[in-house]
């Protein structure tokens, strides 16, 4: 019956396809939209995790947070590095991170921190950087560029990688990071004695050449201080102190990031809406070519009943027939999604989105069933509606 059924199958080969290729579109649009927003939520959620507050000049909580924890955007300004000492020596901090980002190499930014940053970050090889103009590299910029421990990197002004490059200043990897999936693949990390040694270089050739400009890195100053409290009193009196101050801002990452994840909610209620309706027309279009299919095959369903094979072997066979191109198209279809999380993952990298193209969620699995039985009712229902009717004596079969 089954090397029946794929040569009954050859012979109606494009609306079959037709029918494939709708499974697949439903299939493939409901697996991208979920894969996508729920990695997107994670992602926001896991990387406000780790601390209480950011510190930063005054300007927009949005930017701040998504500037000093997912890499992207241009800082607000800067801040004395003495923030970092005076936040310490409270007594009520575990933990003071100065952030600073302003150069890049190539697409990657060069982010200026202390090697705290990267204590729970796994390192592939070598070891954390120590002294200025060393650097710890991330898991994907190193393998897109071919870099390992060793190699010396020429930075560049500014984050578009297009800017004045420091070739007199070079900085050696140190260390490569483990790939993590998140914005840390994507950075390049060095002491803050590093940014400002690069902008002083770049102000004394400026000097030379008889050009002024201004620079947004002072020596001493820094962009931003990523803060872990002893306790919720200590954070609180803290807030409290730093949200009295005007030319600051201090903000609670989770819930600035919440407030960003509720639009992310808002577009994923959207999509799944557009998916809905995605796979009802699919359903439509697979119903009229399993009718056509089945008005086409009438006389073989005759010729078939004459020779003695009953209704039964029959339905079967169309049965397998569309669960054969059911199961086939599903395969495409978490294939061809998750090779297009590939395609776009270094895309929305720049945007701070981190995508693991292998990650396979269990809904996953449960959307694929759906639409595969979505796929087959059609022709269970006209299977069953064709076994009671007798296409030999126009009676009900026995």
């Amino acid at each position: 019956m089954i090397r029946f059924a794929f040569r009954h199958m050859a012979t109606r080969l494009g609306r079959l396809l037709l029918s494939a290729l709708s499974i697949v579109v439903s299939a493939g649009v409901a697996l991208l939209s979920y894969n996508i927003s729920t990695q997107v939520s994670e992602g926001i959620i896991g990387g406000a995790s780790r601390y209480d507050m950011i510190i930063g000049p005054a300007g927009s909580s949005t930017q701040l947070a998504m500037n000093t924890l997912f890499f992207t955007d241009q800082p607000l300004g800067t801040i004395p590095y003495d923030m970092v000492n005076e936040l310490l020596s409270t007594g009520a901090v575990a933990e003071a991170v100065p952030f600073s980002m302003g150069d890049s190499y190539n697409d990657a930014p060069i982010v200026g921190t202390s090697p705290a940053l990267l204590s729970d970050k796994p390192l592939r090889e070598g070891v954390l950087f120590a002294d200025t103009f060393e650097a710890v590299v991330g898991y994907d910029t190193a393998r897109q560029y071919g870099l390992k421990v060793g190699d010396t990197l020429i930075t560049s002004h500014g984050l578009s990688g297009t800017g004045a490059s420091h070739e007199a200043a070079p900085l050696t990897v140190v260390g490569i990071l483990n790939r993590t999936n998140t914005a840390f693949d994507r950075a390049v990390f060095t002491p803050c004695t590093t940014v400002w040694a690069l902008h002083n270089h770049e102000e004394e050739q400026e000097e030379a050449e008889g050009q002024e400009e201004a620079h947004e890195h002072e020596e001493g100053e820094i962009c931003a201080v990523l803060v872990r409290c002893r306790s919720i009193a200590d954070y609180q009196a803290l807030m409290n102190h730093y949200k009295s101050d005007a030319s600051l801002l201090a903000i609670n990452p989770n819930t600035v990031l919440r407030e960003v994840l509720e639009n992310v909610d808002l577009s994923r209620t959207i999509v799944y809406a557009l998916c809905a309706v995605v796979m009802v027309m699919n359903l439509l279009v697979i119903s009229v070519i399993a009718a056509l299919n089945l008005y086409d095959a009438r006389r073989e369903i005759a010729l078939m009943r004459l020779i003695g094979i009953s209704m039964g072997h029959i339905n079967r066979m169309y049965l397998l027939q569309n669960a054969v191109m059911g199961l086939f198209s599903m395969a495409f279809s978490l294939g061809a999604a998750h090779l297009i999380l590939l395609c776009i993952r270094g895309f929305v990298a720049g945007m701070g989105i981190a995508l693991n193209a292998a990650h396979v969620y269990p809904i996953e699995w449960a959307i694929l069933l759906v639409v595969f039985l979505v796929s087959t009712l059609p022709t269970v229902f006209m299977t069953a509606s064709m076994a009671r009717h007798d296409p030999v004596k126009g009676g009900v079969s026995q």
